[in-house]
């Protein structure tokens, strides 16, 4: 059987350190003893059983005796006999005074005939004429009053010198704020983020709308939406670059005869920079700008040229043209009249217009009908169906790139031209 000796070993622990409590008490009082002793000032130790003994107060006197002049401190007994009231000061060396010195604190030259001292104004110390700097109320006005020099060292010089140059940055700052150049830049480059924000969501938009390529059936249901978006965008990117220009402007003129070297230079990099900006970006919004405004131009442009070609090539079939030339011309003049309706709308010349026109119907050798064999040889069936399928794609685009209030004639007229020739052609496959 195992027997439980935890209560031994607790009791024991107790034992150990009740003992070493008392040891350290006599250690201590031992000390003291010969502290004592070697300052000519004996102490007995009490003959006292260990659990009498009493720590003695250790508390500093911080009173300090004033006829001494070397503020030393010595050992001094409390009005207790006991020596376990006893208390003691630690001695401290008195602090170096530096302003008294016989030599540069800087240089280190000793002063004499030869060697005069002068006193720093802010730190006190003697330092020799060639450490010592003079400052005036010029250097450092916030500083020193007006009129008032001051005698510094090369330290001192260091710390007035930059507390000036704090105050004159905070200077500085404050009046920048109020600079005309400031507030004009702050103007200007809100204008410009707003430009760049802007100018790629107008430019991708009215390529959607303006591009014929890119024209397809599928955006026709959208495409009021993107137009009326492209036209606010238009509107607020021309209140925009007038704003901008307004404040270019501004700056060119600001500051007059009594502008600094440094804001002139200033004006001139910020008239550059703004210039370059706008000849990169003015150019790109008037191009998009015309084209918008030329869209119900370029639209009929587009449909007239087509019409002629297709007219062209119908008639080098006989048979066919003396069925249905007269419906086609009839077609062509109201696509003609449209078309010059939307060319005074846009303030253009309508006699170089038509001259332009004309040149292109003519410079394509190519059939858009996409007819394999020569339109002579082609049949009347075939003719109908790829007449169909243009004046279709004719319409398509014309739906897809103009409002719905604009080139309602030729629409109407294109039509019904494609209606007929849609008729006939379905008579035509009944047997």
């Amino acid at each position: 059987m195992i027997r439980d000796k935890s209560s031994i070993y607790f009791q024991c622990r107790e034992e150990a350190k009740i003992i070493k409590k008392e040891t350290d008490k006599k250690e201590f009082l031992t000390f003291m003893s010969e502290r004592s002793y070697n300052n000519n000032q004996p102490s007995q130790i009490p003959s006292s059983s260990p659990s009498s003994l009493s720590f003695p107060n250790i508390f500093f006197n911080k009173s300090s005796n004033n006829n001494n002049n070397n503020n030393n401190y010595n050992f001094k007994t409390s009005t207790s006999t006991s020596p376990s009231t006893s208390s003691f000061i630690p001695s401290q060396q008195p602090r170096e005074k530096l302003v008294n010195k016989p030599y540069c604190f800087n240089c280190g030259k000793e002063f004499g005939i030869f060697t005069s001292k002068i006193s720093c104004d802010l730190c006190n110390i003697n330092f020799c004429v060639p450490c010592i700097k003079k400052i005036s109320s010029k250097d450092i006005t916030g500083v020193l009053r007006e009129g008032q020099v001051k005698n510094y060292c090369p330290k001192c010089v260091f710390i007035v010198t930059r507390e000036e140059t704090s105050r004159k940055f905070s200077f500085y700052c404050e009046k920048a704020l109020q600079d005309p150049i400031y507030l004009i830049f702050n103007e200007i480059t809100l204008v410009r983020k707003s430009i760049s924000g802007c100018l790629p969501n107008f430019e991708y938009l009215a390529e959607s709308i303006t591009n014929f390529n890119n024209a397809s059936a599928k955006n026709r249901e959208t495409f009021l939406q993107v137009y009326n978006e492209v036209i606010t965008l238009q509107n607020d990117l021309s209140v925009l670059f007038k704003d901008f220009d307004k404040n270019l402007k501004l700056i060119s003129s600001c500051g007059g005869p009594s502008i600094t070297k440094n804001q002139d230079k200033v004006k001139l990099n910020m008239k550059s920079t703004y210039i370059s900006f706008l000849q990169q970006n003015l150019p790109k919004f008037k191009t998009i700008q015309n084209q918008l405004l030329h869209l119900e131009m370029n639209t009929c442009t587009n449909t007239y040229i087509f019409l002629s070609r297709i007219s062209l090539d119908n008639r080098l079939n006989r048979e066919f043209w003396q069925k249905y030339g007269n419906a086609f011309q009839n077609t062509i003049s109201i696509v003609k009249q449209d078309l010059f309706n939307a060319t005074i709308k846009c303030g253009e010349n309508w006699d170089k217009q038509k001259s332009i026109i004309d040149d292109l119907i003519v410079s394509e050798e190519k059939s858009d009908l996409n007819l394999f064999v020569p339109p002579n040889k082609e049949i009347e069936s075939t003719l109908l169906r790829k007449n169909i399928e243009f004046l279709s794609k004719i319409l398509d685009q014309i739906n897809v790139r103009v409002k719905p209030d604009e080139l309602i004639n030729s629409k109407d007229s294109i039509k019904q031209l494609r209606d007929n020739l849609s008729i006939v052609h379905k008579q035509g496959l009944v047997f």
